[in-house]
């Protein structure tokens, strides 16, 4: 046979395709779907029907049956605007319209020309405006203009066919990658970046090793959630940089891979049902449009007209000229007839079945559509030739229209055999999207059995569509399903009962937990969803706690506070016991951080839930790892609040357990413990411990959600401790080493560079100072490490104030410091509030400056123990009787400088005792007897002999010179 239309020839038996004559290749599979549409050019047909006639059983994507329907309108001079050969029908299938003459033998023998249909191949009725004004953006975004149109309207008014027009008007030549995500309603709400995460595994799995490879170099935060998408080798590259992510990181790197993408090829991102957007995909979206660099990149997203977060970010992107709203109504008269026109393929039809249509149809596409199709099945209207008769009266087949399309699609579903009913059911309750597999899983039938009632469905009737293969990490091969709209799904799973629809969430559950076991952590959001709502506690607590831990991962805190807390109430219910006991310690065991990152350190919260876990782990018959875990976590909650005395209390029992699995944890805390407990010898012993391990010391989990590395870190306490102990050389040296380590570890870079600007103050060099809290405020605020821009952001305002600007100085400081404080971070308070003290004296506000010494001496008097800075609130407190220039204001200062002289060597601290002494020497030089003070700052100098002379030294050595 050879199918004759326009200027081309399809020979069947030849197997060959001639356009104007000419001969052109079609690869096989492209030849297979013309065909069927030609021979199949009186009705519409299905993607099932092309996926079961051309591809049979085997395994194929929804973009490889897309691909070839591109390939075949290419082939025929054809153009998804044009549709003059193969028109979409939205939300149905393909229908070939071009006229086709028959040939047997070399001459026609049959003549089976069609017309056209009435409203314009490949137009959207009643869109044509709103097409364009997509069009034009996608023009916009090929130029190198970043677009963005959200498209938002009614359910069912259109939104998603609107989308899908423009992509058919897209042809392969433009060289356009589609990003699609969906947005999913699901109980506790969707896992973080859901939509982009979905979009971007879509891509990398149609596009391959390029697009995974722009995920590493871009996004390597976003690459370790698909990893189904890596090797191991990948995996450990991964593992090593991701340590320390920031919600500020997985954000920006989430903008920077579409960017990256854009930058090789234009980018359509679409992201539908935005009325479901999780937060984190919401900022996403807002990062990338309100961005004003040029990029090769139209983002596209589809959401109810209801109140919302997204429908604030539509609302303040649109007002600002961001964005364009395309907001679709109801269709007016002429739309709704032009719709009916082309749904029936061209007929006329009689006037009074389209003023039944005007009126109840509400101008809405969806309902519209399904009235035809419900009074089609029936039987009351048919089309006879060029006609559409009506087979019924006008009233009777008026009153079959409900309210509204709801209505009308229960009425539907009760008109279906109760095996279709059953197969829905369990399709809606696996989702909106759904494969072959799952269906049967909760059905318990076999998986042939399953796939040919929906795909008998999806041929005549309105509920369901073929997307293409899937398969399960276990080899498990299915079609993949979507219900055309998902008023559908809702309809289904509400007439469910209550009792099967938990049969059927545990049973699809189970299914899908045998199925992707190897790949489980894909899967956990799913299946928390699935077994709590089949009432399964165990199960849910377990993939809720694991669906926490991975949103934390993501640095998306509420959403992983969310699914824990979740599991913490569900663990509830459980009855008393062991079992119980150790479900609640999983769950407080990662709860703990996540409180933390969402309350902040001062949060009761969280030293509730750390002490409950110790109790938990008391309770147990043997020490198990949560002991060591919870235990570790409340000493760093505690040291963070400046409680040094309980965190050493509490960490002892670590450092005494020489095989413990924290050893290198707990030695680095309690570093930094002693350190500013002014213990500097023990700070540095415990700080060499772990970099002179011979051990490798790699990375830590725990420290990093500080911005902490072993190695960096323990380099930094050894640094800043031996500089008060008079090592000043060596105290330089270890210092580079931090920052050698950071350089690998951008976490621990941060960490470092705030680290040697202390360093700095302590040495009092404000330049270099200045230097290092510049990089550190650079690095924390792009990687999103707050306390650590706040710490250098207060040693900015000392530099600042001793170097000529001291009233903006203390300004700044006494900004930052409050700052610091709201996040309930109390760690070396009192030396910040010294710093201001020492601003204000520089200023000349001696009253402020009092008052920031008195509140700074009062923090200190709160513990038993000596803290690292009290000598310089001492010496400070001699500045301020001096500059008081008030009765006994000599007398007060020889006072404070003697206390500052005997904290100084309790601490056995060189350069304090140092500094205490030079102030009394220039104190007597002025108001007494200097010579009794010559001899302990020449002691003091000369126990720095050998080393590069520092400031201190060099202040000194002058003031000697001038007290002789």
């Amino acid at each position: 046979m050879i199918y004759r239309f326009e200027d081309c020839d399809l020979d069947t038996a030849t197997q060959e395709f001639r356009r104007a004559g000419q001969p052109i290749h079609l690869e096989p599979q492209v030849f297979s779907v013309l065909e069927y549409l030609v021979r199949n050019r009186d009705r519409v047909v299905t993607k099932i029907d092309l996926l079961d006639d051309v591809w049979g059983d085997r395994f194929v994507s929804e973009s490889a049956l897309t691909s070839r329907i591109k390939s075949v309108r290419s082939s025929c001079g054809d153009t998804g605007r044009e549709q003059r050969v193969l028109r979409t029908v939205h939300g149905r299938g393909y229908r070939f319209v071009a006229a086709v003459e028959e040939r047997r033998g070399g001459r026609a023998t049959v003549d089976s020309t069609r017309s056209a249909p009435s409203a314009g191949s490949g137009s959207v009725v009643g869109r044509v405006d709103d097409i364009d004004r997509l069009e034009s953006a996608l023009a916009a975004a090929a130029a190198g203009s970043r677009q963005a149109v959200f498209v938002t309207g009614a359910p069912g008014v259109g939104k998603s066919t609107v989308v899908a027009e423009l992509l058919e008007r897209t042809d392969d030549a433009d060289g356009w990658s589609v990003m699609r995500g969906q947005c999913l309603q699901q109980r506790g709400g969707t896992e973080p970046y859901f939509a982009v995460l979905d979009a971007l595994s879509h891509l990398a799995r149609s596009e391959g090793v390029e697009v995974v490879d722009g995920l590493e170099r871009h996004a390597p935060s976003w690459l370790a959630q698909m990893p189904s998408l890596v090797d191991d080798e990948r995996a450990r590259r991964l593992q090593h940089r991701l340590l320390g992510s920031t919600s500020q990181r997985m954000l920006r790197e989430g903008v920077e891979v579409v960017e990256g993408l854009a930058g090789t090829r234009p980018v359509i991102l679409i992201i539908e049902d935005l009325q479901w957007a999780d937060g984190c995909t919401l900022d996403v979206l807002e990062l990338l449009v309100q961005r004003s660099e040029p990029a090769s990149l139209l983002v596209i997203g589809t959401s109810r007209t209801e109140a919302g977060p997204a429908g604030d970010l539509i609302s303040d992107l649109t007002g600002a000229g961001r964005s364009v709203e395309v907001r679709l109504g109801g269709l007016d008269d002429e739309a709704v007839d032009a719709l009916v026109a082309d749904w029936f393929g061209g007929p006329a039809v009689p006037d009074e079945l389209l003023d039944v249509i005007r009126r109840r149809g509400a101008g809405i596409p969806l309902f519209v559509q399904e009235i035809l199709a419900t009074w089609v099945r029936r039987g009351h209207v048919n089309v006879d030739g060029e006609h559409v008769v009506l087979r019924a009266p006008v009233a009777e087949i008026e009153a079959t229209v409900p309210e509204g399309v709801q209505q009308l699609i229960e009425r539907q579903l009760a008109e279906l055999d109760p095996d279709q009913v059953a197969t829905l059911e369990a399709a809606a309750v696996v989702g909106t999207e759904f494969d072959g597999a799952s269906t049967a899983a909760g059905l318990g039938r076999p998986l042939p059995e399953v796939e040919a009632v929906l795909g008998s469905m999806g041929r005549n009737l309105p509920y369901v569509d073929a997307l293409g293969g899937s398969s399960w990490p276990d080899g498990t091969v299915s079609t993949r399903f979507s219900f055309t709209h998902d008023l559908y799904r809702l309809a289904v799973y509400e007439r469910t009962s209550a009792a099967r629809r938990a049969a059927l969430h545990g049973a699809i559950g189970e299914a899908i937990e045998r199925g992707h076991q190897s790949q489980i952590d894909e899967s956990v959001t799913t299946l928390a969803h699935h077994f709590g709502y089949s009432g399964d506690n165990r199960r849910a607590v377990k993939y809720l706690t694991r669906a926490g831990e991975r949103a934390a991962a993501r640095s998306a805190h509420s959403h992983a506070a969310g699914y824990l807390l979740d599991a913490l109430e569900r663990v509830g219910q459980f009855a008393a016991g062991p079992d119980r006991n150790d479900a609640e310690l999983q769950v407080r065991m990662a709860l703990g951080p996540t409180l933390v990152a969402v309350r902040g350190w001062f949060g009761a919260e969280v030293s509730e839930n750390y002490e409950r876990a110790m109790e938990l782990c008391d309770a147990r018959p043997v020490p198990c790892h949560e002991a060591a875990m919870a235990r570790y976590g409340l000493a760093t909650v505690t040291e963070l609040r400046g409680e040094y005395e309980r965190t050493e209390e509490l960490l002892l029992p670590l450092l005494d357990d020489t095989a413990g699995e924290l050893a290198v944890e707990t030695s680095e805390l309690l570093a930094c413990s002693t350190f500013h407990q002014g213990a500097f010898r023990r700070s540095f012993d415990l700080a060499r411990t772990v970099v002179d391990s011979e051990d490798e010391i790699g990375s830590s989990v725990l420290m990093a959600r500080m911005a902490e590395h072993p190695e960096a870190a323990c380099n930094s306490w050894a640094s800043l401790a031996a500089w008060f102990l008079g090592r000043s050389d060596e105290s330089l040296l270890l210092a580079e080493r931090a920052i050698e380590v950071g350089e690998a570890n951008l976490y621990a870079l941060s960490t470092a560079r705030v680290q040697r600007a202390f360093l700095h103050q302590y040495r009092n060099e404000p330049e270099d100072c200045g230097r290092w809290a510049d990089e550190a405020i650079a690095l924390a605020d792009e990687q999103g490490f707050p306390m650590r821009s706040l710490q250098a952001g207060m040693l900015r305002g000392w530099v600042e104030a001793v170097t000529g600007s001291p009233e903006a100085g203390a300004d700044r400081i006494a900004t930052t410091l409050e700052r610091y404080r709201s996040v309930r971070v109390r760690l070396a308070e009192p030396y910040f509030v010294a710093l201001e003290a020492e601003a204000r004296l520089l200023a000349g506000d001696t009253r402020t400056a009092g008052e920031a010494l008195d509140e700074a001496e009062s923090i200190t008097r709160q513990t038993s123990r000596q803290f690292f800075h009290e000598p310089e609130l001492y010496r400070l407190r001699a500045r301020w009787h001096i500059d008081r220039e008030g009765a006994g204001a000599v007398d007060a200062a020889r006072e404070a400088l003697d206390q500052s002289m005997a904290t100084a060597r309790q601490l056995s601290s060189p350069p304090l005792q140092l500094r205490a002494a030079v102030d009394r020497l220039r104190l007597e030089r002025d108001h007494g007897d200097a010579d009794p003070w010559r001899a302990p700052v020449e002691v003091l100098v000369a126990g720095y002999a050998g080393q590069v002379e520092i400031a201190d030294v060099l202040a000194a050595r002058e003031t000697l010179s001038l007290s002789e």
